[in-house]
């Protein structure tokens, strides 16, 4: 997980702690070789908040082709419709 995104967690994780619980997430994670750290740590984390993952977490090793280009418009169009709820 990246340095700034650990720092993040780190900030809002007590104040979000009773405030967010139930929330929706998703995450896009993109790594030059791995992604499974990252994710395994963002779940963790996720999960002693209680919230609730929306969407499964789009990963990409590498660059980006268009079928993860496709994926992360679903991320997003996902998300965004459970905000109108």
């Amino acid at each position: 997980m990246a340095g700034a995104l650990k720092h993040f967690f780190d900030q809002v994780y007590y104040p979000c702690l009773d405030a967010t619980v139930g929330r929706p997430f998703g995450m896009y994670v993109h790594g030059n070789d791995d992604t499974d750290g990252a994710v395994a740590a963002i779940r963790k984390i996720a999960t002693g908040l209680r919230w609730r993952l929306a969407y499964d977490p789009v990963t990409v090793v590498g660059p980006p082709d268009g079928d993860d280009l496709a994926r992360l418009r679903d991320l997003g169009a996902t998300l965004a419709a459970g905000l109108t709820i």
